[in-house]
């Protein structure tokens, strides 16, 4: 990780800027691949690891287009080590999701060779520089991960916010595009907490990242057709939401 310490600092000096001036900001793919020196060989071994998600077997909807997995990080401030935490379950309170909190879910963890992805370093390390630099002081953080596999096909188009315009609960919520197959739609809106729009855009390419104050704006995305319903339809990201340490935003 040599080159990145010192590239991290340079880049999210930048990148701060927009999301204290908007409460969101957007960096497009061949900003992040550039910035962050991703080799085309580690995307397409990240992108392999959504082959690996399970059904979501905790949709209030019914519905069985969504897989995933789950599972935390802590990072010390002033530190590029990060620790994975013992699994558990996931949980939000109810006032947060309507549709799927106030129960333990039980995800199946993140996989060894997901967690081992420089793909995955490089951009944790980039988002906590950004946050620290947008709070103005290094902090340990809580990270929370949630690869998602949408999948629509004849039968159901895909939801990958079936919970509708919400927040997190978190202190910075961040949307990682990791591949789109034969599918349109999955705008992300992001709204300030009176519900009016701020920003829409639809992460296309591999490695499309949004962020977000999780405090001063909600969210939510469109829903996914299959271009061609016969064949295989699937938008993949991953969702990184960090917290502060101690924080409670519920």
């Amino acid at each position: 990780m040599d080159f990145t310490v010192e590239r991290i600092k340079e880049y999210s000096s930048l990148f701060k800027r927009e999301l204290i001036k908007h409460h969101y900001a957007f960096l497009n793919a061949s900003e992040t691949q550039r910035w962050l020196d991703i080799s085309e060989r580690d995307i397409k071994n990240f992108q392999q690891c959504w082959d690996e998600l399970t059904l979501d077997q905790y949709m209030g909807d019914g519905g069985t287009y969504r897989y995933r997995r789950y599972g935390q990080l802590q990072k010390s401030k002033n530190s590029t080590c990060l620790t994975l935490h013992e699994h558990g379950p996931y949980i939000q309170s109810s006032t947060i999701n309507q549709l799927n909190g106030g129960v333990a879910r039980y995800f199946d963890p993140l996989t060894k060779q997901f967690l081992m992805s420089p793909v995955l370093e490089k951009i944790i390390l980039f988002l906590s520089e950004v946050y620290d630099a947008a709070t103005g002081m290094a902090n340990d953080w809580n990270i929370r991960l949630h690869p998602y596999r949408i999948l629509a096909n004849e039968r159901e188009n895909g939801k990958p916010t079936p919970e509708g315009l919400h927040r997190d609960g978190v202190t910075y919520i961040a949307t990682l595009m990791i591949n789109r197959v034969n599918i349109e739609g999955g705008t992300t809106i992001i709204t300030d907490n009176h519900s009016q729009i701020l920003y829409e855009k639809t992460l296309i390419l591999p490695l499309d990242l949004i962020v977000a104050d999780d405090a001063l704006t909600m969210h939510e995305v469109s829903s996914v057709q299959a271009c061609y319903p016969n064949k295989v339809s699937c938008r993949d990201v991953l969702v990184i939401a960090f917290t502060i340490q101690g924080e409670q935003h519920d």
